[in-house]
């Protein structure tokens, strides 16, 4: 076979999204060359930073926890330059923002946000007890939902629907809350246990240092996949080669479609994700803040002003990008006209300034997880990686990579 990266002992990883990066990363560190192939421009799969008219829009909103322990082990957080998030959000709830701090790193702010209408003082002390482990979902059933499980734990309707849903459902990116009560249970404990930041330059920054780890001559770039077996690949334009192994990491469809598995892949939750430039000094807050909408009326589901996070705008503008969930049947310009009568409602006619920028409609955002996934790593003699074989995060990719390359490393010992 005609191979073009001339190493029959490389590992071919196919799919620079965070899992094959990750995969990459480990094999290479552990001194066995590899061969990472994407039918991409760049790396990072649905992990990017795109430069449009001198503003940085992530591909989505997206935000990187601290305490992720597989993050740790790929990135250097210095030089990511991270900027944190305030840990709380203002609730649109009665007409008005409410803010709802975390106690224990806001402890005034905190204390005020006991007197607001998002939920009772008996709620805003089980999430206290909650954040503090004194309360546990870990012994319910794995076959719970988070709303299920929220409702198990005793919160109201009124914190349910003015809080946890607008909070999660931006997470999870559905609106039912249908998400596992296990994936609730750790995205909660993480938010905690750590912060919630943004690298300067916008999220593409996390795929770009971790393939920065790797030999230049190691990446191939605009090669779609076509076939491939236990020790090849063959590209759409007819490009061979061959390896010692073969890993897998693109998204489920595209991985089962490859491997012949003739079952249905794991759904995917879509979110649309509009962005906004402003005037600077308009800008509502300077506090870099998630805004919920607690009302439930939308379609926003969550705003947040990333120039007051990350370096993603140009001199004298703002950046806000706004999160939509569950309105894939509607056009763009309905959504776009739909928000526009939103943010006047919550920011007034100063919004009249604003200009719609882009949208990214994202259909496979983020695979569902109903259910807790247990799926081998190896299938048909073909490794694979990704977020769709745990719960799903930019953790559950590094971890999965991880797993998959020593995998291969215990087999090259045999």
């Amino acid at each position: 076979m005609n191979d073009p990266s001339g190493n029959y002992q490389s590992v071919l990883i196919v799919g620079a999204g965070v899992a094959g990066l990750s995969c990459a990363v480990t094999l290479h560190r552990a001194g066995i060359p590899i061969t990472l192939l994407d039918r991409d421009q760049s790396v990072g799969g649905r992990v990017q930073t795109d430069e449009v008219d001198g503003f940085r829009l992530d591909r989505g909103f997206q935000v990187l926890l601290t305490a992720y322990p597989e993050a740790r082990k790929f990135l250097d957080y210095e030089k990511l330059e991270l900027r944190k998030c305030y840990p709380g959000s203002r609730v649109w709830c009665k007409d008005k923002f409410h803010q709802v701090s975390d106690p224990f790193r806001h402890p005034l702010d905190g204390a005020i946000s006991v007197f607001n209408p998002i939920g009772s003082l008996f709620d805003k002390v089980k999430v206290g007890m909650l954040r503090m482990g004194l309360l546990s979902t870990s012994s319910l059933e794995d076959t719970l939902s988070t709303r299920e499980a929220l409702a198990k734990l005793g919160y109201t309707q009124a914190i349910i629907d003015r809080f946890w849903k607008p909070f999660m459902r931006g997470v999870f990116l559905e609106n039912q809350l249908s998400t596992s009560v296990r994936k609730f249970e750790e995205t909660f404990r993480l938010f905690a246990k750590g912060d919630t930041v943004v690298p300067r330059l916008g999220i593409g920054e996390i795929p770009k240092q971790m393939a920065k780890q790797l030999p230049e001559d190691s990446i191939f770039l605009k090669q779609d996949v076509e076939k491939l077996g236990k020790s090849f690949v063959v590209t759409r334009e007819g490009k061979e080669w061959r390896g010692r192994a073969v890993v897998l990491a693109t998204e489920e469809p595209v991985a089962n479609r490859l491997l012949g598995i003739d079952e249905p892949s794991r759904k995917w939750n879509a979110v649309d994700c509009l962005y906004f430039s402003l005037p600077e000094k308009e800008i509502p807050t300077k506090t870099p803040i998630l805004h919920l909408d607690g009302s439930g009326a939308g379609p926003i589901n969550n705003l947040t002003f990333l120039s007051t996070l990350s370096d993603c705008a140009p001199q004298g503008r703002a950046l806000a990008s706004a999160s939509v969930i569950g309105k894939k049947e509607l056009e763009i310009d309905q959504l776009v006209a739909m928000a526009n009568q939103q943010l006047k409602l919550w920011f007034g006619e100063k919004t009249k300034k604003w200009d719609f920028l882009r949208a990214y409609r994202i259909r496979n955002a983020v695979p569902s997880c109903d259910v807790v996934p247990d799926l081998e790593i190896k299938k048909n003699g073909i490794y694979r990686c990704g977020d769709y074989l745990g719960l799903p995060s930019i953790d559950s990719a590094m971890r999965s990579g991880r797993l998959a390359a020593e995998s291969i490393i215990a087999s090259y010992q045999e």
